[in-house]
């Protein structure tokens, strides 16, 4: 399912997430396959809408499917959140889950790794759906992962394994979980389709009106190719995000416009009173700014830079652009030339 993918990002199921996702070039769609952890879409009615917009997103292409179990239980309101909770139940190898994805176009079922979780029936009804099976082996989660892993490749062939080292500030000092199963899968006589992904994008910036910070997800790959050059690896990440978590009262939070580049992210914070336009003529005069990258991302931090109404007004939107960003030039990573949206219209509906 990763043949001439060149990036396999994780992504939660959030508007500025599948904003980003939707505003890419269809050039750049192509070369990804994300894995997207579903979540009742905000105020929706219904569990479906969840799923409609990922298809607005990707059109007819193919994508993971994972559930967030940060919103299980969520009491919501609405209808949505009782039909995402049914996709958590276990019983008959968590059927009802499978019979979901069978409405959804292109997705393709993670396995519901619980203490109940039932893996060979699991297994069972994903040979079944006849369309591939992914295995997401989360760090300090996943339990027995190796064995699980193992067990997962000697009963299904298609297969597609994402190494998922999670989010941290000290991402680096996971590295040795993630070699350990790689070498543990090198062991077996079975090619496998295998992802690392995880995120070190920073819970809290200095106090600067510009900082920068490595992104160790990079790090990371580029040691693990090193050591395991047997193995095809494919590199993803979190599409510089964090996991979910609860609300808590944060006072007044200071505007932010983030520009990604292939190996870290420059942070333009908020100076006084400034506002997102004179941030964004920061980041523009910059000089790390992609002058020759013309895609919706970098077209939204001009647009507020002129002053274009319906640009950046709110950390909602800035964080799309900088997903946006970061998606696209992971995609092109290592590639020559000029991957800009030169065919496509500029267009907004956020």
């Amino acid at each position: 399912m990763l043949v001439g993918k060149t990036y396999a990002p994780i992504l939660y199921a959030r508007s500025a997430e599948i904003k980003a996702l939707s505003a890419l070039p269809d050039t750049t769609k192509d070369l990804i396959f994300p894995l997207i952890v579903g979540r009742p879409w905000q105020n929706a009615k219904n569990l479906s809408k969840t799923w409609e917009n990922i298809k607005g997103a990707l059109g007819n292409r193919r994508f993971g499917l994972d559930l967030d179990p940060f919103k299980r239980h969520s009491n919501g309101r609405q209808p949505a959140a009782s039909e995402f909770d049914a996709l958590f139940d276990p019983a008959d190898g968590h059927k009802a889950y499978f019979d979901e994805l069978k409405n959804i176009h292109g997705a393709i079922p993670t396995l519901q790794v619980y203490p109940e979780g039932n893996i060979s029936k699991q297994i069972e009804n994903a040979a079944q759906l006849d369309r591939g099976l992914i295995l997401r082996i989360q760090y300090n989660i996943t339990p027995d992962p190796i064995s699980l892993a193992k067990i997962v490749l000697r009963s299904i062939s298609d297969i597609s394994i994402f190494v998922d080292l999670g989010w941290s500030n000290d991402l680096l000092s996971r590295e040795a979980w993630a070699s350990s199963i790689i070498s543990s899968l090198s062991e077996e006589e079975i090619e496998t389709e295998l992802v690392i992904c995880g995120s070190s994008f920073p819970d809290a910036f200095r106090r600067l009106a510009r900082d920068e910070r490595r992104a160790d997800e990079r790090v990371i790959f580029d040691n693990l190719v090193r050591r395991h050059n047997s193995k095809v690896i494919t590199y993803g990440d979190w599409a510089s995000t964090r996991p979910p978590r609860l609300p808590t009262p944060m006072g007044s939070i200071p505007h932010r416009i983030d520009l990604p580049n292939t190996r870290e992210w420059i942070c333009f914070r908020q100076e006084g009173a400034e506002t997102f336009q004179e941030i964004a003529v920061r980041a523009i005069n910059d000089y790390a700014w992609p002058s020759d990258l013309k895609i919706w991302g970098t077209y939204q931090i001009s647009a507020t830079a002129e002053g274009v109404p319906d640009s950046i007004k709110g950390q909602t939107t800035a964080a799309a652009v900088r997903v946006n960003i970061h998606l696209h030039q992971q995609a092109h990573f290592g590639s020559a030339g000029d991957f800009s949206d030169r065919d496509e219209p500029f267009t907004d509906d956020l």
